[in-house]
């Protein structure tokens, strides 16, 4: 009897395991639909996240941690600045250079040593450390702050969201861990903004926001934390559709997923097998690190308790909503609700500051979200505001896109305005300076943002009590070239240097140019760099007011010929207005416009511009699929259902709403003017080194081709930091 049952026992535990095999091989087939999904740390990934655990939980934002960047597990030396001292960002990144260059120098050394076991004290330490390859070791140093005060914060705002966002990602059958990104991503901060043009929560870039959600001038969908919770939702799913994998969905997050698909294609499934073979110009420290960063975090929630002791979480805000079948001002919204402008900002962070400052209307279709409070009737809210303050279109933009010799005054006398008002109008102070290419935002009063500009005046301003330098004439130059290098007219240069035959420049000769470089104008100089003081002509000097510093590194110069030292000081020309082709075309003539393809445009956006379709455009451009849109290059785009004015206002407002945002999150301190490294790329220098945008790079490089910078060539970097209202 006892046999019996124990064969009975036998079996039906055979049953039982057959079943959970095949319940396990469901869920690996059906992860993506799953919302179990095991996250453990791979084979040959433990030191990266070891070492971001460290971060999370260990080292506050006092902590700078001096690291390997490829073994994550070297750890030179933790330096201490106390976040919030009296220690400037630039005397503050002097010490930490200098830590940097001590080991560099130390490893160099140990490289040199040969007797390697004679090595004492902090040598010998080091030597343990790295125990190989020490001379590719000394470049390989990096710093990385700490973020376990940050974190916290993260935990504690995350209890206004996390509920919502797990049902979210409950109804897309996905797995809850992924519920934890945003705490590697912006620690759960709504208006979250990186130097690249990420926003929110869930720090979406314009691009890749656009696919899921609304990312313009007036509403930016990114911003809200319940709209972007839906759109990550979405983009991790397909994600993963593409590529089968967790680990490469979740890395793709950051790095794209047709770059992950590249990876995978090359080096597999495997998320470490990826990270030590794939090489991209984009697959940097932050995209190699991803993963890692996303178990460390998720294990830094699971153990919170023992990390971080008495977290009291942000309650769930108590919102209603109700969709705007109309365009509303926002005053009026303020009028009927009894709410404040700052609750309207506050609750609805979706909407940018031309909304809330009452320059646009709240747009149709927008979903308003306020204290329950205050939406308690639904159904009767909207007959709350009178139909006369209900409005079928939105309000015009008034925008004017700088141009070359353009100051302040100049642009506020021709749209019969005030520098104060133009200053209060585009959140500028008195230090601020503006640039070619900025898109400013007139008052209401003023006249046509596309009425012609007339140049003589300003030219004939530009050319009193200007500072000149000496210029020796190069090989395959002219005066066209010259002229358009020192921001000039090659009228003016004929002039000055009294020029009988202006085709016949020979190589050598000395011309005197000017050097009023209005990098940024604000009716004041740019002061020359130090090394090219010295070739000023004998005028009185100038105090230089300016609040942006200039300082030069490695930046060699010849007296009397300067190398390409006038494009270390221009920037890009704005953006050119439509003009119109006569060719023959499939659509009239009258109405092709032809455009030159500026920073961040895409042809997604000339076909929303437009309202065309994508095809549409590239069959009138003769492009294919594999075809690129390529930096001031030209391209037709045919106005058939909009005016080209509000083709242009549209642009205008897109290239407003990226300036706006990283000046009102970002200040530049100085300009660093050096010499282009081998092996260097501006890529690199924008996301590597000194994340800063490719647009605000390129507005300091005019005159040169960004993308193929020579080595050895002059590059002006601008070094930025966080803003006031960052």
């Amino acid at each position: 009897m006892l046999a019996k049952s124990i064969k009975i026992l036998l079996l039906f535990l055979i049953l039982q395991i057959s079943s959970q095999g095949y319940a396990h091989a469901n869920l690996n087939r059906e992860v993506h639909t799953s919302q179990q999904y095991h996250f453990s740390t791979p084979v040959g990934l433990e030191s990266k996240v070891e070492f971001w655990k460290k971060i999370y939980s260990e080292y506050s934002t006092d902590h700078y941690v001096v690291h390997d960047i490829d073994n994550l597990g070297i750890i030179y030396e933790i330096v201490y600045i106390k976040n919030g001292s009296k220690l400037s960002s630039r005397a503050r990144e002097i010490r930490l250079d200098r830590v940097k260059k001590k080991y560099k120098k130390l490893l160099l050394k140990i490289s040199r040593t040969k007797q390697k076991h004679s090595l004492k004290g902090e040598d010998k330490r080091v030597y343990k450390l790295v125990k190989s390859n020490f001379r590719k070791a000394s470049r390989r140093i990096r710093y990385q702050i700490g973020q376990k005060n940050r974190f916290r914060e993260g935990i504690e705002r995350s209890g206004m969201f996390k509920d919502r966002i797990n049902q979210i990602f409950s109804e897309f059958k996905l797995p809850l861990e992924l519920t934890v990104l945003p705490h590697v991503e912006s620690s759960f901060q709504v208006n979250a903004y990186s130097s690249a043009g990420a926003a929110g929560i869930w720090q979406f870039t314009r691009g890749t926001g656009r696919l899921f959600m609304k990312v313009g001038y007036d509403v930016d969908e990114r911003r809200d934390p319940i709209l972007s919770t839906i759109a990550a939702a979405k983009l991790l799913k397909a994600n993963y559709k593409a590529l089968q994998s967790w680990p490469l969905a979740i890395t793709a997050y950051n790095h794209g997923t047709q770059g992950m698909k590249n990876a995978k294609k090359r080096h597999g499934a495997s998320i470490v097998d990826v990270i030590n073979g794939y090489r991209s110009r984009s697959f940097g420290f932050a995209s190699k690190n991803f993963y890692a960063e996303f178990l460390a975090a998720l294990h830094v929630i699971k153990n919170q308790n023992r990390y971080f002791q008495y977290v009291n979480f942000n309650k769930p805000l108590d919102l209603s909503s109700v969709v705007f079948k109309d365009f509303v001002s926002i005053t009026d919204v303020m009028t009927n609700l009894n709410m404040t402008r700052d609750e309207i900002a506050k609750y609805n962070p979706a909407l940018r500051k031309p909304v809330i400052s009452g320059q646009k209307r709240i747009p149709r279709n927008f979903t308003f979200q306020g204290p329950q409070n205050k939406l308690s009737t639904r159904a009767s809210f909207y007959q709350i505001i009178p139909a006369s303050e209900r409005h079928k279109n939105q309000i015009r933009s008034k925008l004017y896109t700088v141009r070359r010799g353009d100051t302040l005054s100049e642009i506020a006398s021709r749209f019969r305005t005030s520098v104060n008002r133009l200053h209060s109008h585009n959140s500028l102070s008195h230090r601020n300076k503006i640039y070619i290419g900025q898109v400013l935002r007139l008052p209401s009063k003023g006249r046509s943002t596309y009425a012609p500009v007339r140049l003589a005046k300003q030219y004939q301003k530009k050319y009193k009590n200007e500072e000149m330098i000496k210029y020796q004439v190069r090989r395959n130059d002219n005066l066209t070239k010259i002229a358009n290098r020192f921001n000039t007219e090659v009228s003016h240069l004929v002039r000055l240097n009294k020029i009988k035959y202006p085709n016949q420049i020979n190589p050598g000769r000395i011309l005197r140019v000017p050097f009023e470089v209005k990098l940024f104008s604000n009716n004041r100089k740019l002061t020359s760099p130090p090394s090219i003081a010295k070739l000023n002509t004998n005028q009185p000097k100038q105090k230089n007011t300016n609040s942006v510093k200039l300082i030069t590194k490695d930046y060699k110069i010849k007296i009397a010929h300067i190398k390409s030292v006038d494009e270390a000081n221009q920037v890009r020309p704005a953006f050119l207005p439509v003009s119109f082709s006569n060719r023959n075309n499939s659509a009239n003539p009258s109405q092709v416009g032809v455009i030159v393809v500026d920073f961040d445009e895409t042809l997604s956006h000339y076909a929303d511009w437009s309202k065309l379709s994508t095809k549409h455009i590239m069959k009138l451009n003769n492009m294919t699929n594999q075809s690129q849109l390529n930096i001031h290059s030209k391209i037709k785009v045919p106005f058939l259902k909009v005016k080209p004015d509000i083709f242009e206002e549209k642009r205008q407002e897109f290239h407003k709403a990226i300036q706006e945002d990283f000046f009102n999150n970002f200040k530049i301190d100085k300009l660093l003017v050096r010499n282009m490294l081998k092996g260097e790329t501006a890529w690199e220098i924008c996301n590597e080194i000194y994340s800063i945008p490719f647009w605000l790079l390129a507005s300091y490089n005019s005159g040169k081709n960004i993308n193929s910078i020579p080595v050895g060539e002059p590059i002006v970097i601008p070094l930025v930091s966080r803003g006031r209202s960052s």
